[in-house]
């Protein structure tokens, strides 16, 4: 079991995180439905922000929740209509903010990179018209990696009988066991196909703005430094979701690929670092987006002023 300083700080972190995922997401919310408001429409990249902050906001709720229930009733985690929906629910949300990365990635990608090549041509004219309406279709199917959950999630309970005859409080101590082949299906799909996805647009897009950049800087065509700087900043930008992406597909596929326990600390660990990818996301968006941070830099600001 973890000690106490050890629940201590997982509470307290996990305080922390949470207010602070609901603030970065709410702002990205704030922003899109002011854009409505003013009669604009969302382009790809600002609807794909708004699904995102939706997506983590439940996601978030949602494993603070866990996080309560194994604190308060964990007796309740191990009851199959209850932790049947919610794995299912939980990989469901987690398989869409990926792709939704995934996807969010290939638009930046299509749209800065200036390559010749006909398949790429033909990407750049077509995905960013009909991506907002591959979005009901991509929820839809990471609903469908995640449904087999049903049949392939158990849990196994070890009853720990009262120590010398008294009546403490029984404890209970459950396993979660996962099939092997539907784990390794489902992460490949949910979460290596996006990664590649990520990779790949990732690579290409740096490539393509270095070999842009060095241009620039070698031939007197008067370009700002400023725009130098843009081209810079998105690369960086592109490098911190392959980043986090990384870390947090690790820690999906190893905590789903073993058998957590409820006395494992490990498993505390894995959940407070799922708990990041909803903090994560928002703050990687806002702070390479340049009116979000515009945005979100002058409203901190007044409110430091009525203060």
């Amino acid at each position: 079991m973890m000690p106490l300083i050890g629940w201590i700080f997982a509470i307290t972190f996990g305080v922390l995180d949470s207010g602070t995922s609901l603030i970065l997401n709410m702002w990205i919310l704030v922003a899109g439905v002011q854009n409505l408001r003013t009669g604009q429409r969302l382009n790809p990249p600002e609807l794909i922000h708004f699904v995102i902050a939706v997506v983590n906001i439940a996601l978030q709720g949602l494993l603070v929740s866990h996080c309560l229930l194994f604190i308060c009733l964990p007796s309740l985690l191990f009851v199959k209509e209850f932790y049947v929906p919610a794995i299912m629910i939980t990989l469901t949300l987690m398989y869409l903010t990926y792709w939704l990365t995934a996807w969010l990635c290939v638009y930046y990608c299509l749209t800065i990179c200036n390559i010749n090549h006909p398949f790429f041509v033909w990407s750049r004219k077509n995905i960013p018209t009909y991506l907002p309406y591959l979005l009901p279709f991509l929820a839809a199917g990471c609903f469908l990696i995640s449904f087999p959950t049903i049949w392939t999630t158990s849990v196994t309970i070890t009853l720990q009988p009262p120590v010398n005859g008294t009546r403490d409080p029984i404890f209970i101590r459950g396993t979660f066991v996962f099939q092997p082949f539907y784990i390794q299906s489902a992460s490949f799909i949910g979460c290596c196909v996006p990664f590649l996805l990520i990779l790949v647009s990732i690579v290409t897009t740096v490539s393509s703005l270095s070999r842009h950049v060095c241009k620039m800087r070698h031939k007197d065509s008067g370009l700002p430094r400023s725009k130098d700087q843009a081209h810079i900043n998105a690369m960086r930008t592109m490098c911190r979701f392959l980043g986090f992406s990384i870390s947090f597909y690790i820690n999906e596929i190893s905590f789903f690929s073993k058998s957590p326990s409820s006395e494992d600390p490990y498993l505390v660990v894995s959940w407070l670092i799922f708990m990041l990818f909803p903090t994560a996301e928002p703050l990687i968006i806002i702070t390479g987006n340049p009116k979000l941070r515009k945005h979100f830099t002058g409203r901190s600001l007044w409110f430091q002023r009525k203060l």
